[in-house]
């Protein structure tokens, strides 16, 4: 048997569940539209500013992945603000993905990537896509 007053309080908690959700979806949006400006302003601004950090950057990282497949070679050591810089720098001109970045960090909730998909699945009728925006 069904009961009205459990569906309605259902009902309510997938409504305050989806608001979340479009929440932080805009804000995801808007830190790439962000991140996209300064990308752009960086390039158009100053364009060997632009391409020395990211020659620099894909420098730094063939390095540590040089490491990491080669223990023995060197790896930059706590102590050296070199990663710390740049990172600032990258994050100034637009030339990394926010989306990547982990801000807060909490234990891990068991079922939550099933609970998560499902409600996922159950909200895609009500979403459209805009061709404008090209999002949905």
């Amino acid at each position: 048997k069904v009961y009205p007053a459990a569906i309605a309080k259902t009902q309510k908690i997938w409504t305050a569940y989806l608001d979340s959700i479009m929440k932080v979806g805009q804000m995801q949006i808007l830190r790439r539209q962000i991140t996209n400006e300064l990308n752009y302003s960086c390039r158009f601004d100053s364009k060997h500013l632009a391409a020395a950090l990211e020659n620099l950057n894909k420098a730094i990282l063939a390095d540590i992945e040089a490491h990491y497949q080669n223990p023995s070679l060197p790896y930059p050591k706590e102590d050296n603000t070199l990663l710390y810089e740049i990172t600032a720098y990258l994050e100034a001109a637009g030339i990394h993905n926010p989306l990547n970045k982990i801000y807060i960090t909490t234990k891990r909730l068991p079922y939550f990537p099933a609970v998560n998909f499902l409600f996922l699945i159950s909200q895609f009728p009500k979403l459209q896509y805009n061709r404008n925006l090209g999002i949905v």
